[in-house]
């Protein structure tokens, strides 16, 4: 690995693809520290126009400052368009960084790219490409009808940085890695073999690991341990919604499986449904269709894009949803109808949620042989970071086994990373973990250095 005076001048990009929109963080490759941060939206979203939001991070004499800009583009700009745009204004507001090296483009000293990639099979490790080493794009065309929302908008953007900044390597940190400790009667589908051999096993992969690994390692500092000794249940709750018993600092089960569906429903993703729904539901459900420049079947596309909390309440917001809740409204009720939208679709999801948290509880404390503590229940991700409401009734819930909530600290919007929201005589302590992802791909990445 090059040594501090080496690394002194060189960069690390992380980039983060969604179906719809690029996040991005400049980093220093010696300390990690953000220099430029942000994301594009509605990009190539019919009658859209591209978004691209972004801070310029200052540091002078030790002093923290940042300029936020926001610009619209051409509603007809692809998605590698809009990438190399976001590269373009990085160059143009961080010049006073790359002061002194006129003999480099700036974007000639991003040595690593880092790529979240939701699906990656088996693979152990992260992936590493440059130009003349690309073997792994095909794995990755291989994988994409897995996540076919996401893997595809990465591989523009892997192909885009291989043909735009030949002097960085790629380094490709899939969701999946966090999960590979997961054991077969865990991963296992009862199911006979397949007629034609797939591209990977099909089997229950996870998804999410990017952001267990980094809430695992926020986590155990916070706790004052060692994330080889942590057991967490964490909920990372987004648009895209999954849960995870970590045992020992590993994955030992989680709630999303061969796909990203499976599991707790989300903004448009159905969840865990009786298989069958989708044929009665969608008779033509085995056509294939072209979605964003993937071919995906009409199943694939409904279960994905036509379920959860948009098909349940209108609207795949869920702070939308809990501002519509009544003050008095009861969640465990089994009086709420089904034309109540907004109250049906918050009780469906903490149920979902409560389903399993208690499984997973059952798992953790019930083990005869392994360690069997809690450490915490973490909540992550925007709904986990955001719902107050949320958190409340599932603490409400968890009564039974000692848990005490503390209402100020639930209520009140704090800065730090990791924050305490249970009381000082709680049995389970709650905690509330904001997510990094990104920082965990350059912390992945930073070995593989030139």
């Amino acid at each position: 690995m090059p040594g501090p005076s080496d690394l002194e001048n060189k960069l690390i990009l992380t980039v983060n693809c969604g179906s719809s929109s690029i996040k991005f963080k400049l980093y220093t490759a010696e300390s990690l520290r953000v220099i430029f941060s942000g994301s594009a939206s509605n990009v190539e979203q019919k009658g859209l126009k591209p978004t691209i939001k972004y801070v310029v991070h200052h540091n002078e004499h030790g002093h923290e400052e940042e300029e936020k800009f926001q610009e619209q583009e051409d509603e007809k700009m692809l998605y590698e368009a809009v990438f190399e745009r976001i590269i373009t204004l990085l160059e143009e507001k961080q010049l006073q960084h790359f002061a002194g090296q006129e003999h480099e483009r700036p974007r000639d000293l991003i040595r690593l790219i880092t790529h979240r990639v939701v699906h990656g099979g088996s693979q152990m490790e992260p992936m590493v490409l440059w130009p003349g080493h690309e073997e792994g794009i095909d794995l990755l065309d291989k994988l994409a009808e897995f996540a076919p929302l996401h893997n595809h908008r990465s591989i523009v953007v892997v192909k885009a940085c291989l043909e735009h900044l030949p002097a960085s390597h790629q380094v490709l940190c899939y969701d999946t890695l966090f999960h590979q400790t997961l054991a077969p009667k865990i991963y296992t589908y009862p199911i006979s073999a397949p007629e034609e051999a797939p591209p990977v096993p099909l089997r229950r992969y996870g998804m999410h690991g990017l952001s267990y690994a980094a809430i695992l390692r926020l986590v155990s500092n916070f706790l004052g341990k060692e994330k080889e000794e942590t057991n967490l249940i964490v909920a990372h709750l987004g648009s895209g919604a999954s849960m995870c018993l970590i045992r020992s600092g590993k994955s030992e089960d989680t709630t999303m499986g061969l796909t990203p569906l499976e599991g707790l429903p989300g903004g448009t993703r159905t969840g865990s449904v009786d298989p069958v729904l989708i044929y009665h539901h969608t008779p033509s459900s085995i056509e294939v269709v072209n979605y964003k420049g993937t071919d995906i079947t009409k199943a694939e596309l409904v279960l994905n894009t036509q379920g959860g909390f948009q098909a349940l309440a209108g609207t795949s917001d869920f702070g939308q949803i809990i501002s519509h809740l009544p003050q008095d409204f009861d969640p465990f009720s089994t009086d709420i109808s089904a034309d109540q939208k907004w109250e049906l679709t918050y009780a469906l999801f903490l149920d979902r949620l409560l389903n399993f948290l208690g499984s997973y509880l059952n798992k953790l404390r019930g083990h005869p042989t392994l360690p069997s503590h809690l450490d915490a229940l973490v909540f992550s991700g925007g709904i986990g970071e955001h719902a107050v409401r949320l958190r409340a009734d599932v603490a409400r819930y968890l009564g039974w086994l000692g848990c005490e909530l503390d209402v100020k600290a639930n209520e009140t919007d704090s800065e730090d990373v990791v924050i305490k929201i249970s009381t000082p005589s709680s049995k389970i302590v709650l905690l509330i973990c904001k997510t990094d992802e990104e920082q965990q791909c350059a912390l992945m990445a930073k070995p593989y250095l030139f």
